[in-house]
């Protein structure tokens, strides 16, 4: 099996988002970046040239400067849902960074061994096909402090070097690489300091995993990075955000699997001794605490409530006027001084603690582990059909409740596992040779006889190790290895945070406390889109029914839905400030679909028939061919490059006189400024190869173009020049394809497929339209899109409307083109009062003007301009119109139309 290399377009921009950083940078050699036999990483911008570059890519990227949170230093950060593929991101970014810039120190910063081992892993599964693409490999190992020669490689080697490790592995001055007194050292030093001079670019991923604590902030600086780029979901520092995936854009463009909640709470269940510690006070008074319990009020019901604030000796019975907590006495509330965490002792000999509910969790654990087996074999027959192997995952509250001598979780697992699976195989019941195998837990022994899934220990039980951190191909596998045989993957936190895998399409959180694992990082473990077992990810139409879905997350928390959702959405307003940005879920209590938005093609014999004719006209497809006038490009780019004006490549040196440091700040005078004109070194041939490279020219071509410019600017500074000459070019060349683009009509045409269709969507995911859309109901991305629905579903003119379906796509030389709206307007004529219908397609935007650059990118508009041709080449009947910010706008701009078509007419 090998996992398939895919080009999808949304990582590609993540990657252009890291690379064009450094945009107009001198490339490093072995001449210029090698310095007493050490290769480093150097960078000719200023930060003023680095700050344009970023502000240039948050343009095109559509994000605003508040969002990206701008600061002046080294760091970018690139934030992208958990599950789409971040990991490869930054390999490629590496490969594209050496490529073109001839970078090559580079290190992967990770914050445990789960995560390093995914490091790891994707680095071997994608080496070959990387290097089918990049013609190059980079060495890549992980750091050992037994294997230090590695190290000195990294700090020698021309060739690209990629070190892959944990923050625990240098963040104490104990640690290997901080010593200074050892017999092996590099030229001296230790070996962090001879790291440091080769200004390595370090990959941080999952930074907010500790690393922006100040001892670690101090122990990356000794590493001396070039450049710090952050990689997560969740970032809790950001600087300089040049790319960002929402789960809700994850979500919209079916990047990740969608989310089912199957909630397992408690209900009618007063009888129980429920108890929970809600909250502490520690003042000039005793030290009291509120507990959460079954309240006896005085009209008879039983509510479950907090208590009013309680100290030592308080009886909760009385308290609650409930008999059933009379022996629940208070001796203490305490602290620990070890945890940090508060409790409350009863005279009876209960304990409850923060967080922790006393309630009757092994019923719960049980129905949790019941749906989530039912959950698995019902996916398992209809996955495996189509080659893709079942895994769930289930988080436990404590190693001892799986691996002891009474293993709690692990019981109920095997009872309820041999309970349903007679169900789905015939009446046949399994082996308890096949209940064992089929589970994988990461937990080891440790030398104290305990059971934990601490890494350390667990790298000791390499079977279990390798079969769940390295072999994701066996997991992924049907055979007979260990690794095939796995179904159901049992951790208490380790996986938590870094580690996934594509077919995990369960996960089931058992514990007796509320969970100390984020909701997006618990559910992420399985957010990415399904694998078979040729390595072929698996994509589900963006239309797909529940049923029929294959790339579906169960989520089965043992708390309500309201909770789970509570407490994900307000991880999502942390981030973005709204948790609309956050993922749309599916609930389902015990099995009971809720949220089902019915989409219904309207009844009016008037609008299908219309619709129908306009389907007909709009329905054609086209295909494009582009010819270039070579000799145009050639001397318009000639022009274009004798307009570039460099200033002089100069040192500057300067002086400042500290006078006196007070409250207010630091004084200081001024001394002088002396500027120091340098010279560039760089050939002729590095020029023609690079602008070559940047813009896809000839060499031939290329070097007509550059024998007519002046070649004293590109003197001056070589990488700035090289830098705007190629921008300049790319725009002429994309101007020259508008200009020789032709479409022409094929014998295709695209199908009438509108049928009635139910959706899980949120209120602000569609509008009604019941009026005039071909649908009672229409999907929306926008507040621009939801606007514009509501304007046409209002308009009498109009006749019916609908967004057209994703698979109406145009071919255009940059990606295919979805345009938004289909309306049918009539008009009756002046002249003989007979009634005509129109026909437009529309693309709405936040803008009217084609020409606006801050609120299109340069994709936008050159798609909008292949559309037009398009639509001209369908004939006269279809009128397109792009952009269009509010409906308004349109109608005005669409009756002038009318009216010139009725006057020819």
């Amino acid at each position: 099996m090998e996992l398939k290399l895919e080009l999808l377009e949304y990582q590609e921009t993540a990657i252009k988002s890291i690379v064009n950083v450094f945009d107009g940078n001198d490339k490093n050699t072995f001449d210029n970046a090698c310095i007493d036999g050490i290769r480093s990483n150097i960078c000719t911008l200023s930060n003023e040239q680095l700050a344009e570059n970023i502000k240039t890519i948050l343009l095109e990227n559509g994000i605003d400067e508040k969002i990206a949170e701008l600061k002046d230093e080294r760091e970018l950060t690139i934030e992208m849902e958990t599950g789409t593929g971040k990991t490869l991101v930054y390999i490629k970014s590496i490969y594209e960074m050496f490529k073109h810039y001839g970078f090559t120190k580079f290190i992967i910063l990770v914050p445990s061994v789960a995560i390093r081992q995914g490091v790891l892993n994707t680095l071997s599964i994608f080496e070959e096909q990387l290097e089918e693409i990049y013609g190059f490999t980079p060495k890549a190992f992980e750091y050992s402090s037994k294997r230090l020669n590695k190290v000195t490689n990294f700090v020698e080697e021309q060739h690209p070097q990629i070190m892959v490790m944990t923050l625990a592995s240098f963040n104490s001055e104990d640690k290997i690489l901080n010593q200074a007194k050892r017999e092996d050292l590099f030229a001296n030093i230790p070996f962090i300091e001879a790291i440091g001079r080769t200004n390595p670019i370090i990959i941080m991923d999952e930074p907010q995993e500790g690393m922006d604590t100040s001892n670690s902030i101090k122990q990356i600086a000794k590493l001396n990075p070039l450049f710090k780029i952050r990689y997560s979901a969740t970032h809790k520092v950001a600087k300089n955000k040049t790319y960002r995936l929402t789960p809700y854009d994850s979500y919209k463009q079916g990047l990740v699997k969608k989310i089912e909640v199957l909630t397992v709470t408690e209900k009618n269940d007063e009888a129980t001794l429920k108890l929970e510690l809600s909250e502490t006070k520690n003042g000039k008074n005793p030290i009291q605490a509120k507990i959460k319990a079954w309240h006896q009020l005085s009209s008879g019901k039983i509510e479950f409530k907090d208590s009013k604030w309680l100290k030592d000796g308080d009886n909760l019975g009385k308290v609650t006027n409930n008999p059933s907590y009379l022996k629940y006495t208070i001796s203490r509330i305490n602290k620990s001084l070890r945890t940090g965490k508060w409790s409350v002792s009863f005279h009876n000999g209960v304990e409850i603690f923060e967080k922790q509910a006393s309630g009757n969790v092994q019923s719960i654990w049980a129905l949790q582990l019941e749906w989530l087996i039912l959950r698995h074999f019902t996916k398992k027959q209809k996955l495996k059909e189509k080659g893709i192997k079942c895994l769930s995952l289930i988080f436990i509250d404590k190693v001892a409740n799986y691996v002891s001598d009474d293993p709690i979780i692990k019981n109920l697992f095997i009872e309820k596992y041999k309970e349903i699976y007679p169900e789905f195989h015939d009446n046949v019941a399994p082996t308890t040779e096949h209940i064992e195998m089929i589970q994988g837990s990461y937990f080891a022994k440790t030398t104290k006889n305990e059971f934990t899934d601490n890494e350390t220990s667990m790298r000791k039980n390499s079977e279990v190790f390798d079969a769940i951190l390295k072999d994701k191909k066996g997991l992924l596998s049907f055979g007979d290895s260990i690794s095939n045989k796995i179904e159901f993957i049992f951790s208490h936190s380790a996986l938590g945070v870094g580690w996934d895998n594509p077919n995990i399409f369960n996960i089931a959180t058992l514990s007796n406390s509320f969970s100390e694992i984020k909701k997006r990082q618990e559910i992420g473990r399985g957010l990415r889109i399904c694998v078979d077992t040729n390595g072929q990810r698996i994509y589900d139409q963006l239309s797909v029914s529940d049923d029929e879905r294959i790339n579906q997350l169960t989520v089965i928390p043992n708390e309500t839905y309201e909770t789970f959702v509570t407490q994900y959405q307000e991880e999502i307003r942390e981030v973005y400030g709204t948790s609309g940005a956050g993922a749309g879920m599916t609930h389902t209590h015990r099995g009971e679909k809720q949220n089902e938005v019915e989409f219904k093609r309207s009844e009016s014999d008037t609008i299908n028939k219309a619709f129908k004719r306009f389907w007909n006209a709009l329905a054609k497809k086209t295909n494009y061919t582009v010819a270039f006038d070579e000799a145009t490009l050639i001397e318009r780019s000639q022009k274009a490059l004798n307009t570039i004006e460099i200033a002089d490549y100069v040192a500057e040196v300067s002086s400042r006189t500290i006078g006196a440091i007070t409250e207010e700040g630091i004084e200081d005078e001024f001394g002088g400024k002396e500027n120091y004109k340098l010279k560039a070194h760089f050939s002729a041939l590095d020029l023609v190869e690079e602008i070559s490279e940047n813009t896809g020219l000839s060499y031939n071509t290329t070097i007509e173009i550059i024998g007519e410019t002046n070649h004293e600017n590109f003197a001056k500074n070589p990488p700035q020049f090289i830098h705007q000459a190629s921008s300049l070019i790319k725009n002429i060349e994309l101007e020259e394809m508008i200009r020789g683009l032709n479409y022409h009509l094929t014998d295709e045409t695209f199908p009438f497929e509108f049928n009635d269709f139910v959706k899980q969507v949120d209120g602000n995911q569609y509008r009604d339209t019941p009026n005039r859309g071909f649908y009672n109901r229409m999907l929306t991305d926008s507040d621009i899109e939801r606007k514009f629905a509501l304007g046409a579903d209002l308009d009498d003119e109009v006749v019916c409307f609908m967004k057209l379906p994703a698979y109406y796509k145009i071919p255009t030389p940059i990606g295919n083109y979805n345009p938004d709206f289909g309306i049918v307007m009539k008009r009756k004529r002046l002249r003989d009062g007979k009634e005509s219908e129109f026909y437009f397609v529309i693309e709405t935007k936040g803008t009217n003007d084609i020409n606006d650059k801050k609120a299109l990118k340069e994709s936008e508009i050159y798609k909008i301009e292949c559309a037009v041709k398009h639509f001209a080449t369908l004939g006269v009947e279809v009128q397109y119109k792009a952009p269009v910010k509010d409906y308004q706008y349109f109608k005005t701009e669409a009756t002038k139309d009318i009216n010139a078509l009725i006057e020819e007419a």
